[in-house]
């Protein structure tokens, strides 16, 4: 299907990445509105400290597609 640049990644590795990227988005973006109207006071601490975790989260997932090929 086409290569990261490493390896080559076959189309359901293709496949679980965009959905775990979709996932993804779509947590930061629920997440941020729910602590918009909770707590607006400490957003950005959040937000920092929410895309580390979630960046970790999705580095692992990648990892393992990648692995388990």
């Amino acid at each position: 299907m086409g290569s990261d640049g490493l390896i080559e990644l076959d189309e359901s590795c293709w496949s679980a990445l965009a959905k775990y990227n979709l996932v993804l988005a779509t947590v930061f973006a629920l997440l941020l509105l729910v602590v918009r109207q909770v707590e607006p006071g400490q957003a950005q601490l959040l937000l920092v400290v929410e895309n580390g975790v979630l960046a970790l989260v999705f580095g692992g997932i990648q990892t393992y597609c990648w692995i388990s090929r």
